[in-house]
């Protein structure tokens, strides 16, 4: 191969190298992006979670006031009530769930207890993001045997009352599913009808799994 083939050689893998550099540069950008929170969170859009959770009760470790921990499960149907709006923190909105829960009693007095709670949600909806927090509010009914223990005043009643509140994030594995941490107090007594009712305060820690339909 002679000199002038040989450059003739050269400037067409030059310009085969630059032509294709330059399509590389025009091509659009392949962006993953995040899923869009806010159409899984438009008004009449139902959420259903499901839970695990261990609560830790606050009380002193004494005969009347003994400690009472519980491992329970909690499934939750939830409404969207209206469409996000505003802007930046304050973008969101809210959301009504009905909560049944019940476990086992691993620490104290009792066997088991179950109970049903509805709830009021304000979900944190930032634009792009996976992560959607929220707080929440609410009160329902519980049924425990640990009133059969005399000797305790926490719980002097079969039937008793619940009043929680507390905070939480889901992580968006997708516009439909996600995954749910949650931290809750929560308040048991039966609201002075039995004449024992000192009454029991847990911080109760969740984590569960969330569809959106």
């Amino acid at each position: 191969m002679n000199n002038q083939s040989m450059r003739l050689v050269v400037l067409c893998c030059g310009l085969f190298t630059l032509a294709s550099l330059t399509a590389r540069a025009g091509a659009p950008a392949v962006v993953q992006s995040l899923p869009d929170s806010s159409a899984s969170f438009e008004r009449g859009m139902r959420e259903f979670q499901f839970g695990t959770g261990y609560a830790v009760s606050q009380n002193f470790h004494a005969i009347e006031r003994p400690q009472l921990n519980d491992a329970d499960v909690s499934a939750r149907l939830g409404w969207m009530i209206n469409n996000p709006s505003g802007e930046g923190i304050w973008r969101g909105n809210f959301e009504v769930l009905a909560e049944v829960f019940g476990g086992a009693v691993v620490k104290g007095p009792g066997d088991a207890l179950v109970g049903t709670t509805l709830l009021l949600r304000r979900n944190m909806l930032f634009r792009g993001a996976r992560l959607v927090p929220y707080y929440q509010i609410g009160g329902g009914g519980v049924y425990s045997d640990a009133h059969e223990d005399r000797a305790q005043h926490i719980l002097g009643s079969p039937l008793l009352f619940n009043v929680q509140t507390g905070l939480g994030a889901r992580y968006l594995l997708s516009p439909k599913c996600a995954l749910y941490l949650e931290l809750d107090w929560r308040h048991i007594s039966n609201a002075g009808l039995a004449e024992r009712n000192v009454g029991l305060n847990s911080v109760v820690g969740w984590l569960g799994a969330s569809c959106f339909f």
